[in-house]
């Protein structure tokens, strides 16, 4: 890529913070519960019935948002990776870096659909208990009946997408196709969001949810990692004309 086009990625990828920053409130506008919260059904959360509809509406709101602004920022960084190919020193470098790429791309679709997907299974399920006069037993075999048409594409697109960025990043900074120092890791946007799941289980909160909005974070923390990578390619670039 030409030194013009370095920077302008280099501008582009910082809205990542804007995206993701909307895309913490809609997580937390549908994860934060009260402490007391408990499983009612698989993934029914009795927490569920304390989320108003305009928390959903909201969510909705930031995961559109949010996706325009990760798009923004992540499809100059998937043309910058695009060029890093002919530079892996073998052909598994270049699949991981591929898979990236792809997991990179599927972003675009995967951040609005999850935001929608689950917001809206919240809400059928507080619909539904409402509908049933408020019996949690026939509003949960109700609930269950409309996730099963759902559950494959879910749970399907969400481990193809997160794994595809899992596995790329881990394995593109231990490879060293990423100069990036090994601590980076942990930037992956599972990994922080573990990081987070930890924090919840260790530290008494007055609410439950307080992971929600880590994974999101991660984000914005593995971006700025890519960053480092495309201002180490624009110094590259400049060093020859320096030395002129």
């Amino acid at each position: 890529m030409a030194t013009d086009e370095l920077r302008k990625t280099y501008k582009r990828m910082l809205w990542i913070i804007p995206g993701m920053l909307l895309a913490m409130v809609g997580d937390y506008c549908m994860g934060i519960e009260p402490v007391a919260s408990y499983s009612i059904s698989g993934m029914v959360s009795s927490g569920w019935l304390t989320i108003a509809d305009w928390r959903i509406a909201v969510s909705n709101i930031g995961g559109l948002l949010g996706t325009a602004c990760y798009t923004v920022a992540a499809l100059p960084f998937a043309a910058f990776l695009k060029s890093m190919l002919p530079e892996c020193k073998d052909q598994w470098a270049k699949r991981f870096l591929r898979l990236y790429i792809a997991g990179l791309i599927l972003g675009i679709m995967c951040f609005l659909y999850f935001h929608l997907e689950c917001g809206t299974l919240i809400h059928n399920f507080n619909v539904l208990y409402e509908a049933s006069g408020g019996n949690t037993e026939l509003a949960a075999a109700m609930w269950n009946r409309s996730y099963m048409v759902q559950i494959v594409p879910y749970w399907v697109t969400f481990f193809a997408f997160e794994l595809a960025i899992l596995i790329g990043w881990i394995a593109l900074i231990w490879k060293g196709t990423f100069a990036l120092k090994k601590a980076w890791i942990l930037a992956s946007p599972l990994i922080v969001a573990g990081i987070g799941y930890l924090l919840e289980l260790l530290i008494p909160w007055p609410f439950n949810g307080f992971v929600s909005g880590f994974e999101s974070f991660g984000w914005i923390v593995m971006f700025l990692g890519g960053r480092k990578l495309v201002r180490q390619a624009i110094q590259k670039k400049n060093r020859p004309e320096e030395t002129s």
